[in-house]
Formats: C-alpha cells, sequence, structure tokens
C-alpha cells in the first residue's frame, strides 16, 4: 500500500517539475500536468487510507499518461509535434508509472 501511494504521488511529482516546460510549449500540456500532479496527490492518499478508489484512480492516472506519452513520441498532440520518445524525465515517468500500474494489479486483483 505504501509502495503504490509513493509510486503515484512520484508520478505527479515528476509531471508537476515538468509543468513550466509544458506551458511555455502549449498551455493545454502545462495544465495537463498540473492536473496529473494534483489527481495523483488525491490518489495517494486514497492508496494510503486502503481505498478502492485511490487504486483505480491511480491507475487512470498512470495509463492514461502512457498513452497520452506514446501517442506525443509518435503522431504528437494538437498543436504539438511528435517529440523524442526517449527523453530522460518522461521515461523516469514511464518507468514508475509502470511499475505502479504492476502494483497495483497485484493489489486489486488480491483479495
Amino acid at each position: 500500500m505504501i509502495a503504490g501511494a509513493g509510486l503515484i504521488l512520484l508520478t505527479g511529482v515528476i509531471h508537476l517539475v515538468l509543468v513550466p516546460e509544458h506551458l511555455e510549449e502549449t498551455t493545454y500540456l502545462g495544465v495537463l500536468f498540473a492536473a496529473n500532479f494534483v489527481a495523483a496527490a488525491v490518489a495517494a492518499v486514497g492508496i494510503y487510507r486502503n481505498r478502492r478508489w485511490g487504486w483505480w484512480l491511480g491507475v487512470a492516472i498512470a495509463a492514461i499518461a502512457v498513452v497520452l506519452y506514446v501517442a506525443r513520441g509518435t503522431v504528437g498532440l494538437p498543436a504539438t509535434e511528435a517529440e523524442e520518445l526517449l527523453e530522460p524525465m518522461g521515461v523516469l515517468a514511464k518507468a514508475v508509472e509502470l511499475l505502479f500500474l504492476g502494483v497495483a494489479t497485484a493489489w486489486l486483483t488480491t483479495d
């Protein structure tokens, strides 16, 4: 439970650090990165309090972030062009998100 809360909070913090850079590029990306942090913090609190909704919120956050990262790196997102998929902070965030998804899957499938 603590590992899950820590991992999803870490993904939020990584996105928070990247907010200024993404606000300069396209406003909506910066807002999405800030929203990722807020939602991740809420999920972390839910997970820490042993609430199932916290895990599901974390799964949604991590899965959406991975999908949007791949989309941005391949076809681009509105008002942006395709970006480098192997950018270090992006790879770090995706590694943590995928690790969280593994922990969440284990927790959610155990009674």
